[in-house]
């Protein structure tokens, strides 16, 4: 008998189920429990599930997983969950880490791991784009795009063995000017819960050849239906990548104090809306550049603290001094020609030295004029803002002991600065009080800040940091924000959030959920998206 089940069905349907679905991708393809069959994970598993469990009471172990590699295939396992009505678990490669990896909102769900459809159906050098898969990673398109030689540099986030198409529906980002992947999404190939299958934009015309050049398409664009949802199963995306240029500047600017945090970003957002800082900067603590220095002393100041609460700010005041470092640092780059390049530094330079203290640095690269760089010119950098991924940051993550997962807490908040520094001291007081380090991982935009913490903790931290969890949510709120994206556990609170005339938006998306996934069989409960059968307090 199976040890966890989907909601309502006993264990003989259960076993009928899965001898349906091994007819259709074969034995060796599916995973009778979600014990193995998944892509590695952090600490060498094969299980199904979060490799990073805040609170194991919660119970979002899956009953299986099915592992597809034809969209004819994912039709078909949509009209079997139809049929007997379980539940499905999509995910692109489970690289979702921190935010839930493969765990689904459901107990008892069957994870459709897409990893196997890693097709890279197009590369255009001329237009700067892909059309992919989903179970293609950054580090895929961007081995590819090296091979063919191409002139591209392919956005990727921190971590690269994540899904391209998986990253963008979830709003996530990278750090080439073309980093905010929602923006440089065009066209998409979509299995609805029913099986049939659309594409939208340009892509809904047979034969189109404009799929992954115009979003708008005619009509109603219905792109956005997609993201962070479970109105339908993406199997096909079109994304927009940088040319690669003839000059590079990846640049840092370091602000001595503490509280010269607004000052740093509203410069740097002020300077993205004039375009002339292009990629989105990454604004990191002194804790984040103690944890990626190669300097002993600051390894031998910090190390007697990991594991036993936070490591005090005097010592990270130390640290500082030693480093000869900013409190706060921003990382981006500039691309195009060199006298563009050299023309936009002087305008950085020229905002940032009203500053008594800042400390401006850059390193170049370059061709001749008519030339282009490669990625190898530039080589690997601690942020890839030439697009070359890593999975580097995953080091941090034992500093608190064996098995040491994160979580993300990711509020929207607008970039003045001001507005960040104040949510910045309560988040920050909070933290402290939990007993865990402030990491943070800013990334500014022209209009608005993810003000990202990177919460580390150990395996048994789980419940203090999902406490710390809440109380963040709790105080943002308060302050009139929310989280952009979030773990598993708390995305019916977040929804909640969302509350204007008393939740028309979500009572609006419940309604297209009910049309479209009657039966609720396509990731229920994602982004607190449920049938009006279930509601769960809508």
């Amino acid at each position: 008998m199976a040890s966890i089940l989907p909601p309502g069905i006993d264990n003989a349907t259960f076993q009928k189920i899965l001898q349906e679905l091994s007819e259709i991708v074969g034995e060796t393809n599916l995973s009778r429990d979600g014990l193995s069959g998944s892509l590695e994970g952090p600490h060498g598993q094969r299980t199904y599930g979060d490799a990073y469990v805040l609170q194991p009471e919660n119970g979002r172990d899956p009953s299986a997983a099915i592992r597809p590699s034809l969209v004819s295939e994912v039709q078909e396992i949509v009209r079997l969950a139809n049929k007997y009505k379980f539940p499905l678990w999509t995910v692109s490669r489970g690289k979702n880490l921190g935010y839930g990896g493969t765990a689904p909102v459901v107990r008892g769900s069957v994870i459709l791991d897409l990893h196997r459809m890693n097709k890279i159906i197009e590369v255009n050098e001329e237009y700067a784009y892909a059309i992919v898969q989903p179970g293609v990673s950054f580090f895929d398109l961007y081995n590819y795009v090296q091979e063919k030689k191409l002139k591209l540099w392919p956005s990727c986030p921190a971590i690269g063995w994540g899904s391209v198409l998986g990253n963008t529906l979830e709003r996530g980002f990278g750090y080439t000017p073309n980093g905010e992947h929602t923006q440089q999404q065009c066209g998409m190939e979509v299995v609805l819960p029913n099986g049939e299958i659309v594409r939208t934009g340009m892509g809904a015309m047979e034969g189109s050849k404009t799929f992954a050049l115009f979003k708008g398409g005619f009509g109603p664009s219905i792109d956005g239906l997609f993201y962070q949802s479970n109105l339908g199963i993406v199997t096909q995306l079109g994304i927009h990548m940088t040319p690669a240029p003839e000059h590079y500047m990846t640049c840092e600017v370091s602000v001595p104090k503490e509280d010269d945090l607004p000052f740093l970003i509203g410069t740097i957002s002020d300077l993205m809306r004039r375009n002339i800082i292009q990629n989105s900067p990454s604004v990191s603590n002194v804790l984040r550049q103690c944890f990626f220095s190669r300097d002993p002393k600051v390894a031998e100041l910090i190390s007697p603290y990991f594991g036993k609460g936070c490591i005090p700010e005097n010592i990270l005041s130390e640290a500082q001094k030693h480093m000869s470092c900013g409190f706060w640092k921003a990382q981006f780059a500039l691309y195009g020609t060199l006298e563009i390049v050299h023309a936009s530094w002087l305008a950085i330079e020229r905002n940032f030295s009203k500053l008594p203290g800042v400390i401006l640095w850059r390193k170049e690269a370059t061709h001749r004029a008519g030339d282009f760089l490669t990625t190898t010119d530039v080589g690997p950098e601690e942020i890839p803002h030439s697009g070359i991924p890593t999975l580097d940051p995953l080091q941090l993550l034992g500093y608190r002991g064996p098995g040491g997962g994160h979580t993300c807490f990711s509020p929207i908040l607008p970039p003045s600065g001001r507005e960040l520094y104040a949510w910045y001291l309560t988040a920050k007081q909070r933290t402290i009080d939990a007993e865990f380090d402030f990491f943070a991982d800013f990334h500014v935009y022209a209009r608005y800040v993810i003000a990202i913490e990177l919460v580390v903790f150990a395996p048994a931290e789980g419940k203090r940091c999902d406490e710390l969890y809440r109380h963040l949510l709790e105080d943002a709120v308060q302050q009139g924000y929310s989280e952009y994206r979030t773990h598993v556990d708390y995305m019916d609170t977040i929804a909640g959030h969302f509350d204007f005339n008393k939740g028309a938006l979500r009572k609006y998306i419940q309604a297209l959920k009910d049309v479209f996934d009657p039966n609720g069989v396509v990731s229920p409960g994602k982004s607190g998206i449920w049938n009006s059968s279930i509601s769960n307090g809508i």
